[in-house]
């Protein structure tokens, strides 16, 4: 049978199968008797019901139930009771069929259609009543058996409909709950279904999430968590397959900077419902956000989801940000304060050049016991100290001389501490003691002696500056290989250094200090003693002029040290430079071109070129230098780099070679501007000449010049 039927089919086909088979097993014996008995008619008729009903069952078999079948086996079993009522059957049981057709035709047809059926059978059988004595093949009955027959059939028929009909009912009752339970039964499998996919997604993403999860019950036991909160926490892989709040508490609470505030926190969301944010600070260093909202089930609170998420390198990359932004607006207000400083400074100069430059003339010419001597003299003193001013602005607006000397840091030093100015210094600090802790054998570093000399000055200056009584000051080198980069005041990348450490133990400077000593004009040190309060903006300048680092490190009460970091070189220094004597820088009449747009340094420069026996013209613009030298030639050019308007010496130097290929020339400027400079050596210019010029130093460099 087909397993898709449902029940009511195969009850049908069952009792097709039994009322078959039985019909069968009677039919046929009955159909034998009925041959022998002289009956041939009723015999061959329960032979082909017979074979009909075996049709019914071979159908069955192969093709399974049809309706078609139910009404065939009731047609021919009505034609067959029929038969037998009419002929009374084999020794007048033909009636006992009757009885069995109610039952057959409610099972098979149902209770309304088998009425129907057994209606018809009985009105066939009434019938039969009637018209039994006028038809002599049918058989009679009499008027006691009538009134017994119709009534008690009447009864079967009656409890057969409604035997069927309560039965039916019954079972649309019964397919209708089944109906019910099987999608009961279907819907709850889906439930279970997409309750097993939410889980396994809900654990897929708790376990793919960065963050830590961790869920609590309203009595604080663990219910869950994802392998990241182990990770996270460190925490051993028994306490988390045993899940024993109090040793996970308790490994939490160890790692913890502030464990009594993180238990607090907790104990007091569990007595509120609202969500929460903050952060936790490790012993280790680490920082995690921690969030929890309470965990919501059917509008009461069942405990608490806490979420951590690592943000230690956030927070890191945060505080780098910020000490980088400290960094660019000091970079950024010392750049600014240095181009403002480097303009004023070369006002500065052209103003300071006749202050300085004609007291050297005056001298050559007045006798040693000249009254206006000593005068001149204080108006020289008085100019180069206004030009050493001039020259810290210099440094601080990142203009100076190019650092291209081999010095040694050590030498430095000594010479320092012998110095008057060093002795003046001491003068007015006598309470302090100065040690030195110099490394022997210190390699050397590109350097201007001069800057350094002042840096050095500035540093021991300032730490005497905050000495109390019987304090000391220590100044110490030592050689050190920076192996990967050091992030202190300033970021110092990996090299060979040569380092200059000033410390003192006085009374140190506070952090609100320590982040503008550096800045120009910022100073707490006594007016008109100590400086201008361009001091430690020097430092900063000369040590960025000589790619250098700085780090400062100060406690309040116990005083500072200063590290400087130079670059260390192999190159050997040269040897002290002799006295030179007038003469040896004096020319032969050679042709000079000075090219200058102020006016008083042309005619400085040409008085003391003159001065030292050179043939001087003089113009004011690079349009005039290269018209002069159209039609004329010069032994040597002093050429000023910024010319304002028309060409600057770049330009000038560049059309000048046109006329006269491999012309000698020398830069002059009150600050170097580096890329000119240096395109107009790679041209071929030579050496460069500070202002304000002096006697020996512009003539020192025009004689090697010219002697190239």
């Amino acid at each position: 049978m087909d397993k898709k039927h449902d029940i009511e089919v195969k009850r049908k086909t069952i009792l097709i199968y039994i009322i078959s088979i039985i019909g069968i097993i009677n039919l046929i014996p009955l159909a034998i008797i009925a041959i022998i008995q002289g009956n041939r008619t009723l015999g061959i008729f329960d032979l082909l019901v017979a074979l009909v009903l075996l049709t019914i069952l071979f159908l069955l078999k192969r093709r399974g139930y049809h309706i078609f079948y139910s009404y065939l086996g009731v047609i021919f079993a009505g034609a067959l009771y029929c038969y037998l009522f009419a002929s009374g059957g084999v020794n007048g049981t033909g009636h006992l069929w009757y009885y069995t057709f109610p039952l057959i035709t409610s099972f098979l047809l149902g209770s309304k259609r088998g009425a129907i059926a057994t209606f018809v059978l009985f009105a066939i059988a009434c019938l039969i009543f009637i018209i039994e004595d006028y038809i002599p093949i049918i058989t009679n009955y009499s008027t006691n058996f009538k009134i017994r027959f119709i009534p008690s059939f009447l009864v079967v028929f009656a409890l057969s409909y409604f035997f069927e009909n309560i039965r039916e009912k019954t079972q649309q009752q019964l397919t209708k709950r089944n109906a019910d339970l099987k999608k009961t039964i279907t819907e709850l499998k889906q439930a279970e279904e997409a309750l097993r996919e939410s889980e396994t997604l809900l654990k897929a993403t708790l376990e793919s999430t960065a963050d830590g999860i961790l869920v609590v019950n309203d009595m604080g036991q663990v219910v869950a968590t994802n392998a990241r909160f182990g990770e996270m926490w460190r925490l051993p892989e028994q306490i988390l397959k045993t899940n024993d709040d109090e040793k996970l508490l308790n490994c939490v609470l160890d790692q913890l900077k502030q464990p009594e505030a993180f238990l607090s926190k907790v104990q007091e969301l569990y007595k509120t419902s609202k969500k929460d944010l903050d952060i936790l600070y490790f012993k280790d260093g680490r920082v995690f956000e921690r969030y929890s909202e309470p965990l919501i089930v059917e509008n009461s609170i069942a405990g608490r989801v806490w979420s951590f998420r690592d943000i230690t390198e956030r927070v890191k990359a945060e505080a780098e940000k910020s000490k980088l932004q400290v960094k660019l607006q000091r970079s950024q207000k010392m750049e600014a304060i240095g181009t403002l400083a480097g303009g004023v400074a070369h006002d500065l100069n052209n103003i300071l050049s006749g202050i300085v430059t004609y007291p050297d003339l005056l001298l050559s010419r007045l006798s040693e016991d000249d009254p206006l001597k000593n005068p001149i003299k204080t108006i020289r003193e008085s100019g180069n100290k206004a030009a050493t001013i001039v020259q810290d602005l210099l440094t601080l607006a990142r203009r100076g001389v190019a650092v291209e000397e081999v010095v040694n840091l050590n030498h430095i030093i000594s010479k320092y501490l012998k110095s008057p100015e060093y002795k003046k210094l001491i003068s007015f600090h006598p309470h302090i003691e100065v040690k030195t802790e110099l490394a022997e054998d210190i390699k050397n570093i590109y350097g201007s002696p001069v800057h350094l000399t002042k840096t050095l000055m500035n540093l021991v200056s300032n730490a005497a500056e905050a000495m109390p009584e019987n304090a000391e000051i220590t100044i110490s080198t030592e050689f050190r290989y920076i192996d990967g980069p050091v992030k202190e005041y300033d970021d110092i990348k990996e090299g060979d250094y040569i380092i200059l450490i000033v410390a003192d133990s006085g009374i140190g400077i506070s952090s609100a200090d320590i982040e503008r000593i550096f800045e120009p004009f910022y100073t707490k040190k006594v007016m008109g003693r100590s400086g201008t309060g361009l001091g430690m903006a020097v430092v900063w300048g000369t040590v960025k002029d000589h790619r250098g680092y700085i780090d400062v490190q100060s406690i309040e009460g116990k005083g500072t040290t200063f590290t400087l970091y130079f670059p260390a070189t192999r190159e050997k220094t040269d040897s002290d430079t002799a006295d030179v004597n007038i003469n040896d820088y004096k020319g032969q009449g050679e042709s000079i071109l000075v090219v200058d747009d102020v006016k008083e340094q042309r005619e400085i420069a040409t008085r003391i070129l003159s001065e030292l026996d050179y043939c001087v013209t003089s113009v004011s613009c690079g349009e005039k230098a290269v018209e002069y030298l159209q039609n004329n030639s010069a032994d040597l050019l002093i050429l000023d780099m910024i010319m304002d308007p028309g060409m600057d010496g770049l330009a000038t130097y560049k059309q000048i070679l046109q006329i006269h290929p491999g012309q000698k020339a020398l830069i002059a400027s009150g600050f170097s501007e580096t890329d000119l400079v240096k395109a107009a050596q790679k041209l071929g210019a030579g050496d460069y000449v500070k202002k304000p010029y002096t006697l020996e130093s512009i003539g020192i460099k025009v004689k090697m010049e010219l002697e190239k």
